[in-house]
């Protein structure tokens, strides 16, 4: 997939991406967006599909598009997982990373949000799988709350 930056790495995340995560207080969502043309993607195709791969299990997660990268939402609108560029990944979880954790980071995004490696290459495929989607349940009960 990708090789990790790094450690000190900072992600250039798009303005309106940033604020959307921000919000803690949304219209509910009802649907899951479609894939836009990727001409209109600010995200690679395979970190869109990884990232619908882990959510669409988790609750009645919802995604919508924000600056051309992928937000998955809470039925009731609050964002608790995006992805942007080739690798970038971050969960509105609380917990800890663990062992996927990466180097890659949001500028402005509280504790809340943990970065995370969306493919994990030391780890198999289906425990990062199964790894990741706990971090999405996590921030999905969060949201409920």
């Amino acid at each position: 997939m990708t090789r990790e930056p790094a450690a000190d790495h900072v992600a250039t995340i798009e303005p309106a991406l940033l604020a959307r995560l921000h919000e803690t207080a949304r219209e509910p969502v009802h649907d899951w967006a479609p894939d836009p043309p990727l001409a209109e993607l600010a995200c690679h195709p395979d970190l869109v599909a990884r990232l619908a791969e882990i959510a669409r299990p988790v609750g009645k997660t919802r995604r919508v598009f924000v600056a051309g990268c992928p937000v998955i939402t809470h039925p009731n609108g609050i964002a608790i997982a995006a992805a942007s560029g080739t690798s970038w990944l971050a969960v509105r979880s609380g917990l800890p990373a663990g062992d996927l954790a990466s180097a890659w980071q949001a500028p402005g995004l509280d504790a809340s949000w943990v970065a995370l490696q969306p493919w994990a290459p030391d780890i198999a495929f289906a425990k990062a799988t199964d790894l990741l989607r706990n971090h999405l349940a996590r921030a999905y009960e969060w949201a409920t709350a």
